[in-house]
């Protein structure tokens, strides 16, 4: 599949998020995230109301007709929209978001599915190092529900043996 399509996609989409999905998603997300200690709940959770709105910012001013076209993995792509199904249901709001940011962040940005400013258990957080990103919970979160292996982020331990 060309990336410009699942951009143009993507971008159309953008144009139906408002503020009021955000609202809807930040109750979703503090409902599923209760269980988690409050300091990182709260950062996660500023850390996703802030990424993902600029990211959703970026999306809306691409100029598809700028870009350079080049092919992604259609298989790739369904094997990741049917993971963000399975986490998060399409009545859910932020199935609605994720389905956006997501695909934008894999596919074309390159950038890793947190904000480099979320805190993982441990106090620790992504690196970004050379342009590559290293993620501590990158490996932790390798099973058949996690989006990790869609992200660009590699292991930390990688980092740390170079």
């Amino acid at each position: 599949m060309d990336i410009k399509i699942l951009l143009e996609d993507l971008k159309d989409k953008s144009f139906e998020v408002s503020i009021y999905d955000f609202i809807n998603a930040k109750i979703e997300l503090e409902k599923e995230l209760k269980y988690l200690p409050e300091e990182y709940r709260q950062c996660y959770i500023d850390d996703f109301f802030t990424y993902f709105p600029k990211i959703i910012k970026e999306i809306k001013a691409l100029n598809l007709e700028k870009l350079e076209t080049f092919e992604i993995q259609e298989e790739d792509l369904e094997r990741l929209i049917d993971r963000l199904e399975v986490l998060s249901s399409k009545k859910n709001k932020s199935y609605k978001i994720f389905r956006i940011v997501i695909p934008y962040l894999v596919f074309f940005a390159k950038k890793p599915l947190h904000a480099l400013t979320t805190r993982f258990p441990g106090k620790k957080s992504i690196v970004s190092k050379n342009g590559v990103y290293y993620c501590p919970i990158k490996e932790a979160q390798n099973n058949d529900l996690s989006i990790c292996e869609f992200c660009i982020c590699k292991d930390i331990k990688e980092l740390e043996k170079s």
